[in-house]
């Protein structure tokens, strides 16, 4: 006997896989489809047509007859028009359709000179404006052709009935327009009758408390009561940028997040809907931290789905704050251990210059002049790590003028900032830095922005006090600290691919970082620096 040899049959084995696989492959870029007819029985009278839709499939279609002396088929597109070709009574027939990929579908075709009028259904029940529960189709089972289809005892303003495919396709649409109980008489060419019977009930009315809402602080709330609806609300905010909607059972609250207006759609799960227009109105404020409070964020957050942040080549801090004492090692905003801003000395020195410390102390500069109190003024930190001069690699500008950097330690500068880490549990902070109390802050913030480009003097001077428009390249974060209403957190008022808000905490509690909520008096007049 022959022997193929072992290395040759695990080469036929191997191809028999491989060409399995391709075959699979090859069907599931294909995408085939079961083939689905919205009809599988038709009823004619001799000589009569009517039409039968494909509603899923792979085109290509044919139809075979299994006797086109009583009913024969004719295709075109996704529409199978079938026809009886015999005058005598009680015949059958029944027509395969098959599709480009072989899959098929049959229709089983009656002929009889006298048929009984048969309805698809005879009682059914409607829901007046709730998608999937107020329309219904009605297929004609068996009839005469000459189909007429109308409301009866005066419930036409009940429904609206579709006769459109009536007697090409032996159906009729019904949608239901009043609650009540409508009757839907259908006849035929011989006299024949059919009655349907529909029950048609309306959801309840969705109905709010208020639809107009105006907030007098930019991150105020106010709560919406649902009066009247159907349970399982949602709510939409035409512009996210301006306010939120949260929904718990059947209230609704809308919460502030910059000045401006908007709508919000309420929706119910029977497709009711409210529209709550909503205002925005709140005064400018600044945020007293007064060495009891300070916020951080996590940029964390975001290189989880997006690694840019960690590798940062140009990067730009501004803060506009009133400082009303000195201390040292108060914390501005940044870094710990990464690019921090900080102030050097406790009152009793004689100068109070501005620290930039990095790099676990390996990076120290310092403004050359000191920082005045009670007095507004715009910190902004540029750093372009394409420069190899560490004058044209750190600047610093101080009410949009520049400040020359002393360079008190440099033995290492950043090559790339990764704004995702500090030896602070790679938070960001504003106000204090590594949970030690004697470095939080003792002043006032209006607003801190954090930039993904090395910005220019002009553009730091011409936006010390706000920001012109919505689109500001390379901007990541703007925290505005006019919130104007208790709060726990300072809304990222950006409005760019990412909302990184800050998290308030208690300065005093020796290191915590529990979220607190600040009380409305610790927001205070906005200034900005002269």
């Amino acid at each position: 006997m022959f022997k193929k040899p072992l290395s040759l049959l695990l080469t036929l084995s191997l191809g028999a896989q491989l060409f399995m696989q391709s075959c699979s492959k090859k069907a599931d870029e294909i995408n085939i489809v079961e083939m689905s007819l919205d009809k599988s029985a038709v009823a004619l009278t001799p000589n009569s047509s009517l039409s039968v839709n494909i509603s899923t499939g792979n085109g290509g279609y044919t139809a075979v007859s299994s006797n086109e002396n009583v009913a024969k088929a004719n295709i075109i597109d996704n529409v199978i028009t079938v026809t009886a070709t015999t005058r005598e009574d009680k015949s059958h027939a029944v027509i395969v359709i098959t599709d480009k990929m072989f899959k098929r579908q049959s229709i089983d075709v009656t002929i009889s000179k006298l048929l009984e009028l048969t309805l698809s259904k005879t009682a059914a029940p409607l829901e007046v404006g709730v998608a999937g529960k107020n329309e219904l189709i009605v297929n004609i089972n068996t009839g005469n052709s000459g189909y007429k289809a109308e409301a009866i005892e005066n419930t036409a303003a009940m429904v609206e009935i579709n006769n459109t495919k009536l007697e090409s396709h032996g159906k009729f649409t019904i949608k239901a327009l009043a609650a009540g109980t409508a009757k839907v008489k259908v006849t035929d060419s011989k006299g024949k009758e059919a009655l349907l019977t529909l029950t048609i009930t309306a959801p309840n009315t969705l109905a709010v408390s208020k639809t107009t809402v105006t907030l007098d602080a930019v991150q105020g709330s106010e709560d919406i009561t649902v009066s009247s609806g159907n349970g399982d609300y949602k709510a939409t905010v035409a512009n996210p940028l301006i306010a939120r909607a949260s929904v718990k059972g059947d209230v609704i609250t809308i919460r502030g997040k910059i000045n401006g207006t908007t709508s919000i759609l309420i929706e119910d799960k029977k497709g009711q809907k409210a529209t709550v227009n909503v205002t925005i109105d709140g005064a400018a404020f600044a945020m007293n931290l007064s060495d009891q409070y300070f916020a951080y964020a996590n940029f964390n957050d975001i290189a989880i789905v997006d690694g840019f942040v960690k590798t940062l080549k140009q990067v730009t801090f501004e803060l506009t704050c009133k400082i009303d004492g000195y201390r040292g090692l108060q914390t501005f905003m940044g870094l710990e251990g990464n690019l921090i801003i900080r102030g050097k000395n406790d009152d009793f020195r004689p100068t109070h210059p501005l620290q930039i410390v990095g790099l676990g102390d390996k990076l120290t500069l310092e403004s050359t002049k000191s920082f005045n109190l009670n007095q507004w003024m715009n910190i902004a930190l540029v750093v372009d790590c394409d420069q190899a001069d560490i004058k044209e690699k750190y600047k610093l500008y101080i009410n949009g003028v520049q400040d020359v950097l002393i360079v008190a330690r440099q033995d290492e500068t950043h090559t790339a900032v990764n704004i995702a880490s500090s030896s602070d549990g790679n938070r960001f902070a504003i106000g204090r830095a590594f949970g030690q109390d004697f470095r939080a802050m003792k002043g006032t913030v209006s607003e801190a922005r954090v930039w993904t480009v090395a910005r220019t003097a002009q553009q730091i001077k011409d936006n010390m006090c706000g920001l012109a428009g919505q689109t500001n390249t390379g901007l990541l974060t703007r925290w505005n600290f006019t919130a104007g209403a208790e709060t726990g957190f300072i809304q990222d008022s950006n409005g760019g691919k990412y909302e990184t808000n800050l998290i308030i905490a208690n300065a005093k509690l020796g290191g915590n970082y529990t979220q607190v909520k600040a009380p409305k008096s610790v927001f205070v007049s906005k200034g900005c620096p002269n």
